[in-house]
């Protein structure tokens, strides 16, 4: 089910990482936040270029993170599926469901 939202809110993306060992992960530089459309009855709309956290990610503490993604107005009335890449390699980015209703 998709996290409904209106296109240009700032949305928390938060987390924690921890190592192979369960210690955790202090020293992450940057992430990779990508998006893109998936079929629903409001419509589509272009996908943006894939968005560099290294300016806006904030080390909380203890391996956990934070992001604020400030999504486009543009995305009114689609649906997206937003990809949190944390570096980890491929197939372990963390994906979340939006619908954009205003």
């Amino acid at each position: 089910m998709p996290n409904t939202v209106n296109a240009g809110q700032v949305i928390p993306l938060k987390w924690r990482i921890v190592d192979a060992n369960g210690e955790p992960v202090t020293d992450l530089a940057s992430v990779v936040v990508s998006v893109v459309t998936f079929p629903c009855s409001l419509g589509t709309t272009p996908d943006l270029p894939n968005e560099s956290a290294n300016d806006g990610l904030q080390n909380l503490g203890d391996g956990y993170y934070q992001f604020d993604w400030k999504t486009p107005k543009t995305y009114a009335q689609s649906c997206k599926t937003m990809m949190l890449d944390l570096g980890e390699g491929p197939g372990m980015q963390r994906t979340a469901l939006f619908q954009f209703v205003k």
